[in-house]
């Protein structure tokens, strides 16, 4: 009797214990599965953070955002998603320091009414015309030009007054990836929303138009190659898509 309690106590022990090790093992595999936290992230450009427990991390897009070892840095204004060790996503958002004026509506190709429809800062100038839509005032813009071609989207113009010329480098650079560009004596700094031109949407260049006011025209970039020139063509000789700030100013 005393035997078969012992066999009885030893058998309840060794399930006790294998039912342990069980436990043990899945909660050991839970907590490896759970080290990624894939809560969206959201960084303010020229930030970092860590993810802890990431070996790798690959970006859908390194002109937002960009990885080295477990640090993901927020590098443009925008959207992309992380894929973390090969198997888990993160959304991330690259949010501006600087908001001078709300972004133009670089929708190339739309026509008057989608912009009209979609540009909510300024007051519309009443010199605005069916090929150009001009506000006036549209945040620390001191005027935002919409130009169309033949009924479409061809060319944007921003006028910033000097006084904000230190936090309006910036706000460029947050947004395209600036680059010094020389045309004889002047300089020009001239950016695209892509690690390249064949990756862009959007170029811009950004010159000193007088002591009193900076200019930045964009414009698709596909029609611009930062050569002399793409400076003839949409600066010196095609004056049209400065002609409304002599108008205006």
């Amino acid at each position: 009797m005393k035997k078969m309690n012992y066999l009885s106590l030893l058998t309840i022990m060794m399930v006790a214990l294998f039912s342990v090790g069980f436990v043990s093992c899945s909660s050991d595999k839970d907590d490896e599965g759970a080290k990624i936290d894939t809560t969206p992230i959201s960084l303010l450009a020229g930030d970092s953070k860590t993810i802890q427990g990431a070996d790798t991390i690959s970006s859908s897009n390194k002109f937002v955002a960009y990885s080295a070892g477990d640090k993901v840095y927020g590098w443009h204004v925008g959207e992309a998603s992380l894929l973390v060790n090969g198997k888990e996503t993160i959304s991330i958002s690259v949010l501006p320091m600087y908001t001078l004026y709300d972004d133009p509506i670089c929708n190339w190709g739309c026509n008057v009414t989608y912009v009209s429809q979609r540009q909510k800062q300024g007051t519309k100038s009443t010199k605005s015309t069916n090929d150009q839509l001009a506000y006036e005032n549209a945040g620390a813009a001191t005027l935002l030009a919409y130009d169309f071609k033949n009924g479409k989207l061809d060319k944007i113009t921003a006028v910033v007054s000097t006084n904000h010329a230190s936090q309006y480098a910036s706000y460029l650079a947050e947004r395209y990836l600036m680059i010094p560009t020389y045309y004889g004596k002047d300089t020009y700094f001239c950016g695209s929303d892509g690690v390249n031109l064949a990756s862009s949407k959007t170029a811009v260049v950004m010159m000193v138009y007088s002591i009193e006011y900076l200019v930045t025209i964009y414009m698709p970039a596909n029609q611009f190659t930062g050569t002399t020139r793409s400076f003839d063509n949409y600066f010196f000789k095609n004056e049209e898509a400065l002609s409304v700030i002599k108008d205006i100013l």
